[in-house]
């Protein structure tokens, strides 16, 4: 049974995503109750699921009281999301064109097993959903039409929403040169991809390169080349990008525009910045060059002040990178993210403060796509935000990096001395110096000899005695009691 990941599917994910977390097991009529559906349209829901996974990886039954899941080793919920869009007719039918197949209706159906009648049906709901994202389905022969930055987006969801399930789907294309690419990028700019973000990136560079190979290209407007000015003027000097990657990839060099591009889609996933400073010069140079895009997030982060958050420089940043992937796209169609059964009063009052500030900004008309994508983005934002504000509390725990010119032993005796006496509600012990990948929260290094020469280290400094001694932990107190009375103001 192949299912589209669309419409009466996402009740389907909902279901999958209740029995997955559930930390009880509920019947079928509580479960049609939280579903907002019939018993019989859950026997539905579950007879296909059943179809789709194999025992093996996830099986969806029913004991004598309750619908139950049991979920193989090392499979995680995103697996399974990967596993139904890889079944869904979209999926199968946008990989055949993405990769220049030119079937027409019946040959395809009869090559995938499907009756006619289920194709008319899928295909349908299909066209409905890109007309949502702008794109036109032809069916004579099968084919994806809309504007080139529209139809990258889409293949890239695509493609990224089926992964880890398909592994790497692009074969020509080397992941570890892509891979190398990427890593001139976070040079260049001062940020970092985790492994995950990294794969994400990855594929949407893949789906503009296999474009590129096929004879299609991008052109930028006057007003996109001007918003890359405030991209291009954070880099960082003496790490340039190196555009030559992507031409040994595809066998001829690229043009200026599409190697832009190339960069440019990394807003389409997400990054952390290296260090503060590098935060603090994309806020920079966003307000110089993008002023209306600068106020609109500044206006977000504001909602934010009544928490004390205390690195909004960074949160700035982030916000102003998240409305950057409005650049070329007017409308953002994603397929559904992970489905959750309830939102906390806490997250719908937030979320409630986001939608009056995109409110009042979405008739500018330098906010055009406010108007199309403001469900999405309130989404976005107040998970973003309602993450921040949690992990405020765990700022305001004291950070502590412990350093010893005798080495690991003398750190790891000062590490339980410091646990013997403060509890992990006052101190949290750091492991890393300098972090290589993104910012590390340090607020205090306690060492047997002073930095002067680390010019870098922007965290207080007490130099201890190694033993410690009393007058040692007596600079510690005076430390946490000064923090707390900061915090208190």
């Amino acid at each position: 049974m192949k299912n589209l990941v669309i419409a009466s599917e996402y009740r389907k994910l909902r279901l999958l995503h209740i029995l997955f977390t559930a930390e009880q097991n509920y019947t079928k009529k509580e479960l049609a109750a939280l579903l907002h559906c019939s018993i019989k349209t859950l026997d539905s829901d579950i007879k296909s699921l059943q179809e789709i996974f194999d025992p093996a990886i996830a099986r969806v039954h029913e004991d004598e009281f309750y619908v139950l899941l049991d979920v193989g080793e090392q499979i995680n919920f995103s697996y399974l999301y990967a596993m139904t869009v890889s079944s869904s007719y979209m999926y199968l039918i946008s990989k055949d064109i993405f990769t220049g197949k030119r079937q027409n209706l019946t040959d395809w159906a009869e090559a995938n097993f499907s009756s006619l009648p289920t194709m008319y049906r899928r295909v349908r709901q299909i066209d409905t959903y890109l007309a949502e994202s702008r794109l036109v389905l032809e069916t004579t022969p099968l084919d994806i039409k809309g504007t080139e930055i529209r139809l990258r987006f889409y293949y890239f969801q695509i493609y990224s929403r089926s992964y880890p399930y398909t592994k790497w789907p692009f074969p020509e294309i080397p992941y570890a040169r892509v891979n190398d690419f990427i890593k001139t990028v976070e040079s260049c700019f001062g940020i970092y991809f985790s492994l995950s973000a990294r794969i994400n990136y990855a594929i949407a560079i893949a789906v503009c390169l296999e474009r590129v190979k096929q004879g299609y290209h991008y052109t930028m407007t006057q007003a996109d080349l001007h918003s890359w000015k405030s991209i291009a003027d954070a880099q960082r000097e003496f790490h340039p990008v190196d555009y030559s990657i992507l031409g040994d990839i595809v066998g001829f060099p690229l043009s200026k525009q599409e190697c832009y591009i190339n960069v440019l889609m990394c807003f389409w996933t997400k990054f952390s910045y290296v260090d503060e400073g590098q935060a603090e010069v994309r806020v920079k140079n966003s307000k110089l060059v993008n002023p209306p895009k600068y106020e609109l997030a500044q206006d977000l982060v504001k909602l934010l002040e009544e928490y004390q958050i205390h690195n909004s420089t960074h949160i700035l940043a982030e916000t102003i990178d998240f409305l950057t992937r409005f650049l070329f796209i007017d409308k953002m169609n994603n397929l559904p993210e992970v489905p959750y059964t309830h939102i906390a009063p806490d997250k719908h009052a937030l979320s409630q403060k986001i939608r009056t500030v995109l409110n009042s900004f979405e008739t500018n008309p330098n906010h055009r796509y406010i108007r199309s994508n403001k469900a999405m983005m309130i989404h976005y934002l107040t998970d973003f935000y309602n993450i921040v504000i949690q992990q405020e509390q765990q700022y305001r725990i004291l950070h502590v990096k412990i350093v010893s010119e005798n080495g690991y032993f003398w750190e790891e005796y000062l590490r339980t001395e410091l646990r013997k006496r403060y509890s992990e509600e006052q101190i949290i012990i750091c492991d890393e110096l300098h972090s290589h990948e993104h910012m590390q929260h340090i607020d205090l290094i306690i060492s047997d000899f002073p930095f002067y020469e680390e010019t870098g280290i922007t965290a207080d400094t007490l130099v201890w005695n190694m033993p410690p001694v009393k007058k040692d932990f007596e600079q510690l107190d005076l430390f946490l009691s000064k923090k707390n009375e900061r915090f208190a103001e």
